[in-house]
């Protein structure tokens, strides 16, 4: 295949020689085929390069907030995720949506799995942006593996509940090496932080001004604990 172009134009205004063309088909993380016809640039052997004429044959959408492309295909909506950097070569944030339709079992917890782009083994925070009804997610450090990972939902309606794949649930944000995830020992379950005020001293004479303490709730009766 001949290549459109002799050469390219890149950062700091530098010419790079084209070489030739590879023309190859790949599937997305949602199982979708896309075709992609892609320059072989000199001394770019590590990604490819897309450029402004596959966007504007698609009409496609490149949006870097979500780090992703989109564009529609024969009714199909296609999301090609790509990854970005920013100072520091730290990654920006990327969004977070489920790799294939899935069933909720009624009022159940259940894995879901979503696709992130993001290499094999990279730690990540989900953070839950999108509300989706009676479908509660919660923010979860996850491990990707082949561009996937699991996160957990909660179907808090009594029927079944079918969510259709590439359905944005929020967004990844990768964990920096010099973050220290610390392992949770249980020490705020309810018995031990009642048996900790114990120790500190009374917990059974009323404060002086206690009738104006405001603790959520209008029962006389009631108390922290």
């Amino acid at each position: 295949m001949d290549t459109p172009v002799a050469y390219i134009e890149g950062i700091g205004g530098f010419l790079l020689d084209v070489l030739g063309v590879w023309a190859f088909d790949m599937v997305n993380a949602y199982g979708q085929a896309v075709t992609i016809d892609a320059c072989i640039i000199d001394g770019c052997t590590d990604a490819f390069r897309v450029g402004v004429d596959f966007l504007e044959r698609h009409r496609a959408t490149m949006d870097f907030d979500r780090s992703e492309v989109r564009y529609e295909d024969h009714g199909q909506r296609v999301i090609i995720s790509f990854r970005t950097t920013i100072e520091g070569n730290s990654t920006s944030r990327a969004a977070v949506r489920l790799a294939s339709a899935t069933n909720l079992r009624m009022r159940a917890v259940q894995p879901v799995e979503v696709a992130i782009s993001a290499p094999d083994g990279e730690e990540g925070v989900f953070l839950p942006t999108v509300n989706n009804g009676v479908v509660l997610l919660a923010a979860a450090v996850t491990k990707v593996t082949n561009g996937k990972a699991l996160i957990p939902a909660i179907n808090s309606y009594g029927e079944r509940i079918r969510l259709p794949s590439k359905r944005e649930l929020g967004v990844w944000i990768p964990l920096k090496q010099d973050m220290e995830l610390l392992q949770m020992h249980g020490e705020l379950e309810t018995k031990r932080v009642q048996k900790w005020l114990a120790e500190l001293g009374d917990v059974d004479t009323p404060l002086d001004d206690e009738h104006d303490v405001d603790i959520g709730t209008e029962e006389p009766t009631s108390s922290l604990s």
